[in-house]
């Protein structure tokens, strides 16, 4: 099925958006939040690329957990979310989506905490459900992907006022794109757009925004 230039250029943006967006988060944010473990990031990681060994050692692992709307109406309720954890698209696929996870989930971790178990996995079964209408024969980790990307965008969107221009308008074209992916009828628009909402309604105080360490505003003022 040849690709839609439209989802190409749209996909495109919003990728290369979020990738410019990352690179800043990774310099300006990163050893100024407190350090948080990476538990998600490895725990993610680690089961794409167990999933995916185990999907080369037994090839019918793939049209068991991929999304199959016969089977979902069947009442294999396990569809919506086992999409996420084999990539039908073999080696190509897993090497993309692994290189968005290994980039993507490290900084969002960061700033978000334990919120990205909910960020992953939401907008990773979203775009799968949204994908169940658009393009029900398939799979992969990469609506959960985009919802990291979405939810980095609002990161740079919630501190606009202390972030280079340039990046708040990149953050708005990588939303953009994601818009028209969803017109297009591309779930990776609907992961990242839910995985923008889900990180816009958790509260301030739940994002790191502050050093780990705070000097006091004034020196002690020394022998008394």
């Amino acid at each position: 099925m040849p690709l839609n230039p439209i989802v190409a250029i749209s996909n495109g943006l919003t990728i290369t958006a979020s990738m410019v967006c990352m690179s800043y988060l990774y310099q300006q944010q990163w050893r100024q939040t407190r350090p948080r473990g990476l538990i998600a990031s490895v725990l993610i990681i680690a089961l794409t690329v167990l999933m995916f060994g185990l999907q080369l050692r037994d090839p019918e692992l793939v049209p068991a957990l991929r999304r199959d709307v016969a089977g979902l109406q069947a009442g294999q309720w396990w569809r919506v979310v086992t999409p996420l954890v084999v990539q039908p698209g073999g080696w190509p696929q897993f090497v993309f989506n692994l290189l968005f996870l290994v980039v993507f989930l490290p900084i969002a971790e960061r700033l978000y905490g334990g919120s990205v178990w909910l960020v992953y996995v939401v907008s990773g079964v979203a775009g799968q459900l949204a994908n169940y209408s658009w393009l029900p024969d398939g799979g992969g980790s990469s609506t959960a992907a985009f919802g990291l990307m979405g939810a980095l965008l609002v990161y740079v969107l919630r501190h606009w006022g202390s972030t280079p221009r340039r990046f708040p308008v990149l953050a708005v074209l990588g939303l953009c794109g994601a818009v028209v992916m969803c017109i297009n009828r591309d779930g990776h628009g609907a992961g990242l757009l839910t995985g923008a909402c889900l990180v816009a309604a958790i509260p301030s105080s739940a994002v790191q925004e502050r050093p780990g360490r705070v000097r006091p505003a004034h020196p002690p003022s020394g022998r008394i």
